[in-house]
């Protein structure tokens, strides 16, 4: 009877542990990614951030990024903004509010890319950008014919973060290329929001084509 009690005293234990908010201050930005002081594991768990006693905001961290929904706060406890994350970058609808819970605006981003409301992008934005939209009657002119160009590779040592690959704070799209210390190509490909995808091609110290990857 004992055993029992002291195995569910643990279990109860564990659970509260488990379930308890992380203070965001107890978190490391190391190039993107989230980690918990002296860990070298990416952190994942629900967080919170006070301010002069006060939540600020709270929400939930996934393999170092920021996922799902986050809410801010003004410090008299109203509802500032809330969102989703996705992978570390703002996805779906955030809602703005002023301070006396009156409505300010809305923002619709698709992976990171803020969106006007007829879905069209308007701009590239970094995470945690807030600006708010201020629709315009006016319908755009046409746009001249744009003229195609190849996208230069992006040297992979410019890149930052794990998994996922990002340039100025945005899961970067387009070729990139490593070097070796000869001169000669070590590895080129292309990362798909910040993730290796199709065809690396990976060379000798002679610049051949050692292998091929498909990712």
């Amino acid at each position: 009877m004992k055993k029992i009690l002291l195995v569910s005293v643990i279990l109860t234990i564990l659970f509260a542990c488990s379930s308890e908010r992380v203070n965001f201050s107890q978190l490391q930005d190391r190039s993107g990614m989230f980690y918990l002081v002296n860990s070298d594991k990416p952190f994942s768990g629900e967080i919170v951030s006070y301010a002069n006693g006060k939540v600020e905001f709270e929400g939930k961290i996934e393999k170092g990024l920021r996922e799902a929904t986050w809410i801010y706060y003004y410090p008299n406890g109203q509802k500032k903004m809330d969102g989703n994350y996705r992978e570390g970058v703002k996805d779906g609808t955030w809602t703005y509010w002023k301070d006396n819970g009156t409505q300010e605006g809305l923002e619709v981003y698709k992976y990171g890319k803020l969106l006007s409301n007829e879905g069209t992008i308007t701009k590239e934005v970094k995470p945690d950008t807030i600006k708010v939209i201020v629709p315009t009657p006016t319908p755009a002119p046409p746009e001249p014919k744009k003229i195609e160009r190849k996208q230069q590779a992006v040297v992979w040592e410019k890149l930052h973060g794990g998994p996922v690959k990002f340039l100025d704070g945005v899961p970067y799209s387009g070729p990139v290329v490593k070097y070796q210390k000869n001169g000669e190509k070590e590895f080129d490909g292309y990362l798909t929001r910040g993730k290796k995808s199709g065809r690396f091609n990976y060379y000798d110290k002679k610049g051949n084509i050692k292998e091929a990857k498909y990712y």
